[in-house]
């Protein structure tokens, strides 16, 4: 955790409904938990964590576990609000977009090196989903912007842990080779 309270405090203090505990989680969760579910679904992102943080609410007493566990129990959370909300939703529909607003996003081939390091987090989750397939992209997101282990990766998506290990190896390096030509023209 980014703060410097020990997260079995923390927990403690959430479970007893202490505002400044519940806020502690809220901030370190929150960032990265909306991160994930816009890359999956940016139109329902912010209901499906306000769903993710009831069911949390609802749960938190009774969790065991350390930090790593509460994330991975989080994110599970998260993705079955996810695939329960598309399972809701039937054929994912298509909406019309304005042209202008696809300025804004950045190109998949950018040649210059400091354009690829100043990437946000949305902007690299964005090159992250528009590169990998959803499997790949979905990995890499867990174990890098939701920060959790291989084998809470593997228990959230129902894999084994060398089914995850070979995935992102196999997403990194794809993203390597997508940026690779790119990285090295800049230079």
């Amino acid at each position: 955790m980014a703060h410097e309270r020990d997260f079995g405090a923390v927990l403690d203090g959430a479970k007893a409904g202490a505002p400044w505990a519940v806020a502690v989680l809220f901030e370190e969760l929150q960032p990265r938990l909306l991160r994930y579910l816009r890359s999956r679904d940016r139109d329902a992102a912010e209901d499906l964590a306000a769903e993710v943080w009831e069911a949390i609410a609802r749960g938190i007493r009774s969790f065991e576990g350390d930090e790593a566990g509460f994330r991975g129990w989080a994110f599970t959370i998260a993705r079955r609000r996810l695939i329960d909300a598309r399972r809701r939703t039937g054929r994912r529909q298509t909406d019309v977009s304005d042209a202008d607003g696809f300025a804004s996003l950045p190109a998949v081939d950018v040649t210059d090196v400091e354009a690829i390091e100043r990437l946000s987090a949305q902007d690299a989750v964005t090159l992250i989903t528009a590169t990998l397939s959803e499997e790949q992209a979905e990995v890499v997101l867990l174990r890098v912007v939701a920060g959790i282990d291989t084998a809470v990766v593997a228990e959230v998506m129902q894999r084994t842990e060398t089914w995850v290990r070979v995935t992102q190896h196999r997403a990194l390096k794809k993203l390597a080779e997508s940026l690779g030509p790119k990285i090295s023209a800049g230079m």
